[in-house]
């Protein structure tokens, strides 16, 4: 669990580095445990409201899908930018890198995202906004 102490940008770049692990190791559990219900995913296409598991389940998976045929070994993602909205609310703006082998298999996107401290006192995800403008495959998968 992320510290109570911790900074915005820690908050971020820890949820950052779970989610990326998990997407690519196929772990959803893992990932599950980032996000709270309902999730918002904002894209070009439009908005998808995750409001069950099982919804989380196929977007991950359709996203994780598109990851393996990109052949994607590493998401280099980093915050950007965080600050705190709120006492318990983290606006937080990250930029992601998809890399094969040393190759760089689309152009950097950035994403801004709400982050919401839980009761139990965890941080978890509640709203993600993506300007992917040269992959709608992956627009479509967030989309799922």
């Amino acid at each position: 669990m992320i510290q109570t102490t911790a900074s915005p940008s820690d908050i971020s770049e820890t949820l950052l580095a779970q989610t990326g692990d998990a997407l690519l190791s196929g772990a959803f559990e893992t990932f599950a445990a980032c996000f709270s219900l309902p999730y918002t995913v904002e894209t070009v296409n439009g908005q998808n409201v995750i409001r069950s598991r099982d919804s989380l389940r196929t977007t991950f998976d359709a996203v994780h899908g598109h990851l393996m045929k990109q052949q994607v070994t590493m998401m280099a993602r980093h915050c950007v930018s965080a600050s705190f909205r709120s006492p318990d609310e983290v606006a937080a703006t990250h930029e992601t890198r998809l890399i094969s082998r040393d190759i760089l298999v689309q152009e950097p996107y950035p994403a801004f995202s709400l982050i919401k401290r839980q009761p139990d006192g965890s941080w978890k995800v509640h709203f993600t906004s993506y300007v992917i403008v040269d992959s709608t495959d992956l627009n479509n998968a967030l989309q799922t």
